[in-house]
This record gives structure tokens, sequence and C-alpha cells, in this order.
């Protein structure tokens, strides 16, 4: 955020194709999406290191059902990411004295960290997932690595959406990117400036994060351990 927003900043000045909000203020909740990406998506190779050193197994013989294990491991990784998320606000908000970021309002701090638990519930489910379905941990990260990057520079952190209409394939892959909506709705609850409607990016990223909890869950329960 610091390395990449500050000195940006100067290169673009507030205006229209931000929304109105200085580049800094704009990137932040670009920054903070992505980190719900790559923190959820990345919480499915603990699976695998499970497996592999046989601690799954032993975990496995409990009498405690695979989808509250499946719900334990997904609870504990967001409290790890909804920290890491606070703690980029509060440095964004030091930086943004001089840079133009403030929180509109403590509703909306409020609203954006429901937008931040749902986005990572998205990407949490999807990696564990792809966790329970891959067999080996080199093949889990190429693919999640081949993923992730078009998942967040086609999610409007950087840039905002409209910035790629004209060009066929990338402007739709935006709109069908749950983190699009994701990014959307933490820098419109924080900024208080959307580029869509907050109850779309509400719906659909909520509508993500039960498919992909559901989905994870249900791959989770017929993982075999070995």
């Amino acid at each position: 955020m610091i390395l990449f927003g500050l000195p940006l900043s100067r290169l673009f000045p507030s205006g229209n194709i931000f929304g109105g909000l200085p580049f800094f203020a704009f990137v932040v909740p670009g920054i903070l999406g992505m980190g719900l990406l790559f923190s959820g998506t990345n919480s499915g190779v603990t699976v695998l290191w499970d497996k592999e050193f046989g601690f799954l197994k032993e975990v496995m013989v409990a009498p405690v059902r695979r989808t509250s294990l499946m719900l334990g491991r997904s609870l504990g990784a967001m409290v790890i990411a909804m920290f890491q998320g606070l703690l980029t606000i509060g440095i964004a908000l030091i930086f943004g004295m001089w840079f133009g970021f403030h929180i509109v309002s403590a509703v909306g701090f409020l609203l954006a960290l429901g937008f931040m638990v749902v986005t990572f519930l998205t990407f949490v489910g999807f990696g564990l997932t792809l966790g329970a379905l891959i067999e080996g941990t080199e093949g889990f990260m190429s693919l999640v690595s081949m993923i992730e990057m078009p998942l967040f520079f086609l999610s409007g952190g950087m840039f905002p959406v409209n910035q790629v209409k004209g060009i066929p394939v990338l402007y739709q892959i935006q709109f069908v990117n749950p983190l699009t909506y994701g990014v959307d709705g933490i820098r419109g609850a924080l900024t208080g400036v959307y580029l869509m409607s907050p109850y779309l990016d509400f719906a659909v990223i909520a509508s993500f994060a039960l498919f992909f909890l559901f989905l994870g869950t249900y791959s989770f329960t017929k993982m075999e351990v070995g």
C-alpha cells in the first residue's frame, strides 16, 4: 500500500477517473481486498500440509463432524485476516492525513467490516475446496497463483472497472469476479464512493460466500485423507 499507493498518488491527481477520490484513498480498499483474497485462498494449503504430515488423519478420528472442522479452520483464518485488515486500515489512516484517505463514518466502518468478512469467507471457501480436491502442494500453489493475480487486477482494486470498458472479455470478467463486489463494497463503506450499488455488492458477494462455503464443506467431508 505504501510502496505502490504513495508514489502513484503523485501521478494521478483527484478527479472523475477515481470517482472524485485521491488515488491513495481509491487504492486502499483494493489492497484490503488483495489481502483477503490471498489469505483466504492460500488457507487451503494448510489442508494439504496437514494431509502430508498425517495431522489431518489424527484429527479426523476425533468424534467431531468434518463440517465443524472446516468451519473451525475458516473462522480461525478469518480472525488473522481481519486483524491484518484492521492494521492496514490503521496505517492507511495515518498516511491518509497527507494523502486524502479517511473513513466517512462509524457506520461505514462497521459496514466495511461486514464486507470484509463475507469477502474473506468467499475465498476461504474457495481455497479449502481446492485444498480438499488437489493432492500435491506444488499443484495447489501453481493453480492458486494462476488464479489470484487475474482476480485481483480485474477487481477494480487498482483502477475503476469502467476503465476497461471496450476491451472484450476483460471488461465482462470483472462482473463475474466476486472480488469486484467485495472491493467496491469496502470502498463505498469506507469512503462513501460506490462504483456500483451497495445492495448489489452485498447480495453478490454474500451469494458467492454461501456457495463456496457450501462447496468447501462438501469437498471437505468427501476428502480422502489416506
